[in-house]
């Protein structure tokens, strides 16, 4: 009989645990999913003056909302360099409210965010994988590392795109899924989105194949499998000086197509 209890103490301990774990993930996920209906809110609610046209830049700004989703407080803190457009920039929080409310899995009282954004004219984003904690808990920080690598595999990939001279001429967007494992090696990858032009089609999968090794993924992250969807708008040229070497070019190229980011 005293055998057992070693063994029923074993059995409890990873009962104990188990549950643990998978709040944890759960958590993670909520997460995850919040800040994505947050961003899109946040970019729903853009609307920037018409004396901003042509013009280009960035800013952040962070916030701060509470459980009902009411605005608690927003701060410029990288400034477009123009008066006019930092008045607007806050004003997108202030219009935004109430925001979505957090998930029950979420406990805090209050949630503080940082927001980059990105406008060219009458365009306005909040970079995919953009929003993130500014004062992280367990939860956001794996959120956070995995949106930041999620960001850093999507510019990876656009880096490795070629425009096949067939295509000169075609535009057309293209979605493609794929799954890395730890050590970032291509497990599998699949068009999700066709462009309805065979060269493209083939274009935008050797893109991913060519993109071998990607970025490890964090140590946060729970699955020794990730998946990735990017989508790839075409414009029907190919791009200037060959492959995307320019970072500049390649990050607000990135930016500019959000679907299902």
């Amino acid at each position: 009989m005293q055998m057992k209890f070693p063994l029923l103490a074993a059995l409890l301990g990873l009962l104990a645990v188990f549950p643990v774990y998978a709040q944890t993930d759960l958590q993670t996920e909520r997460a995850t999913a919040w800040k994505a209906r947050l961003t899109e809110h946040i970019v729903g609610n853009r609307l920037l003056p018409t004396e901003a046209r042509g013009q280009a830049g960035h800013a952040k700004v962070t916030f701060v909302i509470d459980r009902a989703g009411k605005l608690k407080s927003r701060t410029l803190v990288e400034s477009t360099g123009s008066r006019q457009l930092d008045v607007a920039m806050l004003a997108i929080f202030d219009r935004a409210q109430p925001f979505p409310e957090p998930p029950s899995e979420l406990t805090e009282d209050t949630f503080s965010f940082a927001a980059p954004i990105v406008f060219a004219g009458r365009h306005f984003q909040v970079p995919p994988y953009g929003l993130a904690a500014s004062v992280p808990t367990p939860a956001f920080a794996r959120s956070d590392a995995l949106d930041a690598w999620r960001k850093t595999v999507t510019e990876h990939v656009w880096r490795n795109r070629v425009f096949p001279p067939e295509a000169i001429g075609q535009r057309a967007d293209a979605g493609v899924t794929f799954v890395v494992d730890r050590s970032g090696k291509l497990i599998s990858n699949a068009l999700v989105e066709s462009t309805g032009f065979a060269p493209l089609d083939a274009a935008t999968l050797a893109m991913v194949e060519r993109s071998v090794p990607f970025p490890k993924p964090p140590a946060e992250a729970k699955d020794d499998l990730q998946r990735m969807t990017v989508l790839i708008a075409f414009d029907g040229m190919p791009p200037m000086g060959g492959p995307w070497a320019d970072e500049a070019k390649v990050k607000a190229k990135v930016n500019s197509v959000c679907r299902g980011c």
